[in-house]
């Protein structure tokens, strides 16, 4: 009797990896891959143009300093806080009215806590 008639188990079989099965499954996935990003690519495109035929796709904010909270510009550019500054330090020494209609004005810093070192009281 041979040997797998007392195990009961036909013999195995011996693993054979067919390569070009292998490589042709690898090239059919990469060319599947690129024929539906061209597909996609072309569809997108037609969609831009049917959507938006006169401008390209912009943001209606682009080009704005400050979108919400966020700044969009360099750091080393954005020079409104600086200029701010120098206007209220400007406002600090200088005199000028807040509101005409109530008569508000402002005084010089400096002269306004001499003035109510004095006792006087706006």
């Amino acid at each position: 009797m041979t040997e797998h008639a007392h195990s009961g188990h036909p013999p195995a079989e011996v693993d054979r990896i067919q390569s070009w099965t292998v490589v042709a499954v690898g090239v059919a996935s990469l060319l599947l891959f690129f024929v539906a990003a061209a597909i996609t690519v072309t569809y997108m495109r037609r969609e831009e143009l049917v959507l938006n035929p006169a401008h390209p796709m912009l943001p209606s904010e682009a080009g704005k300093r400050k979108i919400g909270i966020v700044e969009q510009q360099l750091f080393e550019n954005a020079d409104r806080a600086r200029t701010l500054q120098a206007q209220k330090q400007a406002q600090l020494g200088s005199y000028g009215w807040i509101d005409r209609q109530k008569g508000l004005v402002h005084v010089p810093v400096d002269q306004a806590v001499d003035r109510l070192l004095q006792g006087e009281r706006p």
